[in-house]
């Protein structure tokens, strides 16, 4: 599996629509400082920018022989006799993989003649998941992502405990302890859901936490 990094992604996308912005502190012309500019190619921080990208990026794949899933809108597959080539795109993120070299360099080639790209070798770190790639082996972890997570939510010098959760712990809506912000309550809830990728084990107890997202309490962050 190997990861490009596309260039200043958003860029490159090409504007459906008339766009207008003022003209840029420095750069207006003299006299007609009341006129706007339009724009034809998309800029970062613009709302449409990440659309236009994708419709590009999209364009481009499907005209070069990709089909897209219609289960993962995301994952795009080209086939060649018994041979395949994956490709996965996560908004300006990119990888792939195929079970032919040709057409791992084939790809390879063609996107660094239409975009500027910069070739990151094998996957490593992709989406808060680390891979560790060997011949016949992808180990996946979320190793990072835990630390981070722990110093983000205070917790980076807590004991660990062998099980997710208490046995036979029964949270309820309202238990009768104060009120907590709902907003850090759903981050931390959040980002333990997406820890279960790699760490099926605590499912079922966030799962449970996961119920009283909308009127959290004292408790229910302790449990959490």
């Amino acid at each position: 599996m190997f990861q490009p990094d596309v260039k200043l992604a958003f860029l490159n996308g090409e504007l459906q629509k008339e766009v207008y912005v003022q003209q840029p502190p420095g750069y207006e012309l003299k006299g007609e400082k009341d006129k706007v500019n339009i724009l034809y190619k998309a800029l970062y921080g613009l709302k449409q920018a990440p659309r236009a990208w994708n419709h590009k990026i999209d364009l481009y794949l499907h005209q070069n022989g990709f089909s897209r899933s219609q289960s993962e809108p995301s994952l795009y597959i080209k086939k060649k006799g018994e041979d395949f080539l994956m490709v996965c795109l996560y908004v300006d993120n990119l990888i792939y993989a195929g079970t032919s070299k040709n057409m791992v360099a084939e790809f390879k080639t063609t996107m660094m003649k239409e975009f500027k790209i910069s070739d990151l070798g094998l996957m490593r770190y992709f989406l808060g998941i680390q891979v560790k790639q060997s011949p016949g082996k992808i180990f996946i972890s979320q190793e990072k992502y835990v630390t981070d997570l722990l110093k983000k939510f205070h917790m980076s010098k807590c004991k660990p405990v062998t099980s997710p959760m208490a046995a036979n712990e029964k949270l309820l809506q309202d238990d009768g302890a104060a009120k907590i912000d709902s907003k850090y309550f759903r981050s931390l809830v959040g980002s333990l859901i997406y820890l279960t990728n790699s760490r099926p084990d605590i499912l079922y107890s966030v799962n449970i936490i996961s119920r009283f997202m909308e009127n959290p309490s004292k408790l229910h962050l302790e449990a959490a």
